[in-house]
């Protein structure tokens, strides 16, 4: 009977570790990304007045903070593998130094500083294959997909300070052109830590590029960002 009884006792205490670090088959959560946003610039018709531009540009236009955040649904398919989707909201864009301006007769009526914030807000799709490999509660996460961003708003804010230190602040919608879809392709690292039975912590660098322009023209811009993506999920088994 002792055999049998130690054998019960070890039978249950393998179950309940089994139980407790069993895979949660579905992961359901939220992601903050602060990140640095920036652009690309392309001289597409060849023309050296373009080029000359393009060097203006990178002279006086420079990087933006902006962000990304959205609802995630992730279904662990197999102990190492899974597949996620969900739904992104993004602030993309950049932004020009403060630039002076100078009139012959100074004027408080006018500004004497003005700099310029642009900003595209896209609503996104991701999907995206993930490899996971670790122990407990700590998993090493890997993946790979793509992004697909549907335009929203592309907006200017125009920031004005004048001689009288009086500032102002005034956004307009861009009316432009711009293209309403574009591709990302998403590669990650990242960790997913097991805080307690059904709450995962995780964390991934992430740089995304756009494959496709804002909007055609002679000298036309690609986005991109990178910044630390953190993410919180319940798990469902």
């Amino acid at each position: 009977m002792k055999p049998i009884f130690i054998f019960l006792i070890l039978f249950s205490f393998l179950h309940s570790q089994a139980q407790q670090t069993k895979k949660d088959k579905i992961l359901i959560g939220y992601n903050f990304s602060s990140d640095y946003n920036y652009r690309t610039l392309k001289n597409n018709d060849g023309k050296a007045s373009n080029d000359g531009i393009i060097w203006s540009r990178n002279e006086f236009e420079i990087f933006k903070f902006g962000y990304s955040t959205g609802l995630n649904l992730c279904v662990n398919a197999s102990k190492n593998w899974a597949f996620e989707t969900g739904i992104q909201y993004s602030n993309n864009g950049y932004q020009t130094k403060s630039l002076d301006l100078s009139f012959e007769i100074p004027d408080n009526a006018s500004p004497s500083k003005v700099k310029f914030i642009y900003s595209y807000q896209y609503l996104g799709i991701p999907i995206k294959a993930k490899f996971s490999f670790g122990k407990k509660n700590i998993q090493f996460v890997s993946g790979v997909g793509a992004l697909t961003n549907f335009l929203v708003n592309a907006k200017t804010k125009i920031k004005s300070s004048y001689l009288s230190g009086r500032e102002e602040n005034k956004t307009e919608l861009t009316k432009s052109n711009f293209k309403k879809i574009n591709i990302l392709p998403l590669i990650n690292f990242g960790v997913d830590y097991k805080m307690c039975r059904n709450i995962h912590l995780m964390a991934e660098p992430t740089f995304r590029y756009s494959l496709i322009n804002t909007k055609s023209a002679p000298i036309t811009e690609n986005l991109w960002n990178m910044g630390l993506n953190i993410g919180i999920y319940y798990g469902i088994k």
